[in-house]
């Protein structure tokens, strides 16, 4: 649950992670019917001793323990099997062998990440997007993975070629507390629907209740090509001229940011985080140089 010891507005409170300008409550966005905020995938490095102490940074590493949003494909999601998939929990397990430290996994709500990890009990966030507001309160990773904003509209619709420039006079969908949603509400005029699952604001679109989906460009060409293959399609031109950069966040001041970056170096080096994107997305166009 969200922490109350620190106050409603502060400016990391979004999912977004590349996002760029954090969205704070904003009167213009409509709420969806749920109101839960969705996960997303988290890494939380627990180090010898107690999770919750605050020299922890000082000690080495001793587990990669790893929370999940099981509904977010293809980033994290739950498999026929019951376990946790997804490009983040291959990252994980391949951060955790870099490091050489074991892994394991948990559900952890998106909304009290930040607090958690400032309270110490959790180490690392996971595929975080990197903005100026979340710098002033963690530090982060080399870049381990970019992505755009895109729009996803019917096929055949008249809005083949959505641009920033139309979505005032449009009905738009957008998932709360992402980068999607941060892009759009640094938008004038733009009043977004907002939705609790990517899921949610896709069959909207089908229903014909809303008109587009703005969407990071990861997830949008993954699920539209494995579940709305024909009746969905990503506009070709980004929403937003910005590419976002995600990173893994440590606490302000944390030794282990080295250790990560090292591990970070290695897996761009070996392939590793290329062959990871190209299972997940079928190209390595979001790895970062």
């Amino acid at each position: 649950m969200w922490s109350r010891s620190f106050p409603e507005r502060e400016p990391w409170r979004s999912r977004s992670i590349n996002k760029n300008v954090l969205q704070m409550e904003n009167p213009m966005f409509k709420k969806s019917p749920s109101f839960l905020l969705r996960g997303a995938f988290v890494a939380m490095v627990v180090l010898a001793g107690s999770a919750a102490s605050p020299g922890l940074a000082d000690e080495a590493l001793a587990k990669l323990s790893v929370g999940a949003d099981p509904d977010f494909r293809p980033i994290s999601f739950t498999g026929p099997d019951g376990t946790l998939q997804g490009y983040d929990v291959d990252f994980a397990q391949s951060l955790g062998k870099h490091l050489g430290v074991p892994v394991d996994y948990q559900g952890m709500a998106w909304d009290g990440i930040i607090p958690a990890l400032q309270a110490g009990k959790i180490n690392a966030i996971t595929n975080m997007a990197i903005t100026d507001a979340r710098k002033q309160v963690v530090d982060f990773s080399k870049a381990i993975m970019r992505q755009s904003i895109v729009a996803v509209v019917k096929v055949g619709s008249p809005n083949q070629s959505v641009g920033p420039d139309d979505l005032a006079k449009l009905k738009v969908g957008v998932m709360t507390g992402t980068s999607a949603s941060n892009a759009l509400a640094a938008m004038p005029g733009v009043s977004p629907t907002t939705y609790n699952t990517i899921i949610d604001a896709y069959n909207d679109l089908l229903l014909g209740r809303i008109d587009a989906v703005v969407v990071e460009s990861v997830n949008g060409s993954y699920l539209v090509e494995s579940q709305f293959k024909g009746k969905l399609v990503v506009v070709d031109k980004p929403i937003t001229q910005e590419v976002t950069l995600n990173g893994v966040a440590l606490r302000k001041g944390d030794k282990a940011l080295a250790q990560i970056d090292q591990a970070i170096d290695k897996m761009k080096a070996d392939g590793s985080l290329k062959e990871i994107s190209m299972k997940w997305f079928g190209n390595a166009a979001n790895v970062p140089e």
